[in-house]
């Protein structure tokens, strides 16, 4: 599924999309989490890893 794909069936803007897949953000919203996994068919713990600060 691209990005723009998901996007739409998320209902969410292509550049959220593109920010969270590309790394570029430093957060998310509990609704676009919630929107990309129904989308996705997942859960949060297939889309979020926890790392540490050094």
């Amino acid at each position: 599924m691209t990005i723009a794909e998901t996007a739409k069936l998320a209902g969410i803007a292509y550049n959220t999309v593109y920010s969270l897949y590309h790394d570029k953000t430093s957060g998310i919203e509990f609704e676009t989490l919630n929107k990309l996994c129904n989308v996705l068919d997942c859960n949060t713990n297939d889309l979020l890893k926890y790392i540490p600060d050094k």
